[in-house]
């Protein structure tokens, strides 16, 4: 087998012309067995984190490996249609977008993250804002991270609707901001109001010196002892997926489910941007039910704007 150092470099994608047509399950032969990343934080340093997890799985499967860091969402999706992607680290909003394209995508495994296969999705505003209730935000102005984020989007906007908030109405402004991250220091930098990100980012903000807090109150909804951010309540959304692509066929999705069930900490304790990850669980399409739902609601609450 080729040397496993194959994987160091970053490569940017470009958004692709997707193909059309469905993905049937027909197996397909490759070379190289190439990744793709949302953009989480910046590319080299999102490699770097998931360059073990690649060469663990390469080395399982017998191929070399190559990670994509995508500039969007959306150049993700259709990075895979093109068939340029063969297996993807995805939001569960993405996932679903794809399966609902037709792709013949297909989920492998889902990431344990503190302790959850789910995370939430949560909107913010500065404790000084003056914003102690959802109903204070009306009038205000809005961030969202993009349409089809999973905890900074689709997550956020059922849960504003099942209180009663059409975000394009209630709010005087509303941008999205493209990462987590803008949306949070755009908020603790009073650009904006308030917004929506994932509480699994919570813990790396407090380890990059960003956020303070002394303890995140899951259950409850409740950063304890934060000078930066308080939470007006939470969505729980299924977790982030690692999805490959029907085409490679029944038993390689099969060998790479395997390897990502199997790897060892070692290969995962630098996998932080999403949060700590614990371990990969196979999972499949019945996983992200609720969220197909969210989902169309979005879609249907679209249209009537």
């Amino acid at each position: 087998m080729k040397s496993l150092a194959v994987l160091s470099r970053v490569w940017l994608i470009l958004p692709l012309l997707a193909f059309g047509g469905s993905a049937a399950l027909a197996a397909e032969k490759i070379d190289t067995l190439r990744f793709g990343l949302l953009p989480a934080e910046e590319a080299v340093e999102m490699v770097r984190q998931f360059k073990g997890i690649a060469d663990y799985v390469g080395k399982a499967v017998g191929l070399p490996t190559k990670i994509f860091v995508s500039q969007s969402y959306n150049a993700l999706i259709e990075a895979m249609e093109a068939g340029k992607i063969d297996v993807a680290y995805l939001g569960g909003s993405t996932y679903v977008a794809a399966y609902n394209k037709g792709l013949g995508v297909v989920p492998m495994a889902v990431a344990r993250l503190q302790g959850r296969t789910y995370y939430k999705s949560c909107i913010i505003t500065r404790p000084d804002s003056g914003i102690k209730t959802l109903q204070d935000l009306k009038g205000k102005s809005f961030a969202f991270v993009t349409p089809t984020s999973t905890s900074g989007g689709v997550g956020p906007r059922f849960y504003l609707n099942k209180n009663g908030i059409n975000p394009e109405k209630f709010f005087a402004s509303l941008i999205y901001a493209g990462k987590h991250d803008s949306v949070y220091l755009a908020v603790k930098n009073k650009k904006v109001d308030a917004g929506a990100v994932g509480d699994v980012y919570f813990s790396r903000w407090k380890e990059r010196g960003l956020l303070k807090y002394s303890k995140y109150d899951e259950p409850n909804d409740t950063l304890k002892g934060s000078p930066d951010l308080r939470l007006l309540g939470c969505q729980k959304v299924p977790g982030t997926p690692m999805v490959g692509r029907g085409k490679l066929g029944k038993e390689m999705i099969a060998k790479i489910t395997k390897a990502l069930t199997s790897l060892p900490f070692a290969a995962i304790d630098k996998l932080r941007f999403w949060g700590a990850t614990e371990k990969f669980v196979k999972t499949d399409h019945a996983f992200f039910a609720d969220l197909v739902e969210m989902k169309k609601l979005a879609a249907k609450l679209k249209k009537k704007k």
